[in-house]
């Protein structure tokens, strides 16, 4: 996903069997394309495609009470309401419970996605909007978005001021 083209899926298989390769897992190449085929239908995606304005691989890191927070963004797009944070995950989530464990897994890793942008916002200009975490397992997707997202980036502050 970070090299294939999102709007119409150009390359998909040649990149897979490559990116399967370098990362030592050749013989996945036909489920690393089966994963990020079904992600490109995923409306995250259409949604950033249709808006024009994305960037993948992002690297963010910001100084936050004294700390640097940063890591890589897997998609960040513009929207009228502002940025929005997009994650990749290919978690096994069939029922809700299992949600519920995987979005409390992942809920501080995008809020700290969005601190570090909020941290930025005087150099971006744009506010956060959302974080979408995309889960994909075989053709299957599912967004969720984190809730409470204030409330996430004011516990991701808590954490960093407790030294955690």
């Amino acid at each position: 996903l970070q090299s294939v083209d999102l709007e119409t899926g150009a390359g998909l298989r040649e990149l897979a069997h490559a990116q399967a390769a370098a990362e030592g897992v050749p013989a996945r190449a036909a489920e690393v394309e089966q994963l990020a085929g079904a992600a490109l239908g995923s409306p995250a995606l259409r949604e950033a495609v249709a808006g024009g304005r994305y960037w993948r691989e992002v690297y963010v890191a910001a100084p936050t009470a004294g700390v640097v927070v940063e890591g890589f963004i897997d998609l960040l797009y513009d929207t009228p309401a502002g940025l929005v944070v997009v994650d990749y995950k290919t978690d096994s989530i069939g029922s809700e419970a299992e949600v519920a464990a995987a979005m409390a897994r992942y809920r501080l890793q995008g809020a700290t996605y969005a601190l570090a942008l909020r941290e930025l916002a005087a150099r971006l200009g744009r506010p956060v909007a959302r974080c979408v975490f995309v889960f994909v397992r075989g053709a299957d997707v599912r967004e969720e978005t984190v809730t409470d997202l204030e409330g996430a980036i004011a516990e991701v502050r808590s954490r960093i001021a407790a030294g955690v």
